[in-house]
């Protein structure tokens, strides 16, 4: 249930919703994730939860503040449906206060609503879309784009960091984004499965360091549910 706000009927919070959560770029596996249908099988599991319910509920002090969520875990224990879950619960109660860029998958005649912006990206991805554009000697439009909201966007998820093969030019490349993000106090999600030790080799201490300082930390552990 989206909530009204006073001055907005229920149907066009829904609307805005649909249009703002659409253009976030959510993978379908994970479009519906909620905090309520998350379904905790380990005490720790459980305290990600329960802290992912205390960010949601001060979303807004959050964001403002640039402070963001480090979900740290094993392969299969529902890093991504919580950072998605946790987002989406912060715009469903303020849809109010976010936006959607009015040339993402928007038709003609469709509103543009103006607020916080929010975008969710695989790393893995975004490296790859990078390194190709690069490739052909100047920055393709696409991946231009891409860079241009995950350095610039209120809130970003980036799902997976770590997981790509560590070089000096995805150092160069994460510490860029990582540091934009950190200086302009603009709240990021990460996930990954790397130990902290793990992550420092990937990725290098200096960017390790600042996502240490601008997000709070969530161990998120248990046995892989595809497993099961």
């Amino acid at each position: 249930m989206i909530p009204m706000n006073m001055s907005v009927s229920s149907s066009e919070n829904e609307l805005r919703f649909r249009a703002v959560w659409s253009s976030i770029g959510i993978p379908p596996r994970l479009a519906h994730a909620t905090l309520a249908n998350y379904k905790p099988t380990c005490p720790e599991q459980e305290r990600a939860l329960q802290k992912c319910r205390a960010f949601a509920r001060n979303g807004l002090d959050n964001i403002a503040r640039g402070q963001g969520l480090f979900f740290q875990g094993p392969v299969g224990t529902g890093k991504g449906h919580l950072g998605v879950a946790t987002l989406r619960s912060i715009v469903e109660n303020n849809i109010e206060r976010f936006g959607r860029h009015g040339s993402e998958n928007s038709f003609v005649g469709e509103p543009v609503y103006e607020g916080y912006y929010c975008s969710m990206v695989s790393v893995v991805d975004l490296l790859w879309l990078l390194r190709e554009s690069y490739s052909a000697d100047r920055l393709r439009a696409p991946a231009r784009r891409l860079l241009h909201r995950c350095r610039t966007d209120a809130v970003v998820i980036l799902d997976d960091i770590g997981a790509e093969k560590p070089s000096d030019w995805v150092e160069e490349q994460l510490y860029a984004l990582i540091d934009v993000r950190y200086r302009m106090q603009r709240s990021t999600i990460f996930t990954t499965n790397r130990s902290m030790r793990q992550l420092e080799n990937q990725i290098g201490s200096r960017s390790v360091s600042r996502i240490i300082e601008m997000c709070q930390g969530v161990k998120v552990g248990g046995e892989d549910w595809r497993k099961r």
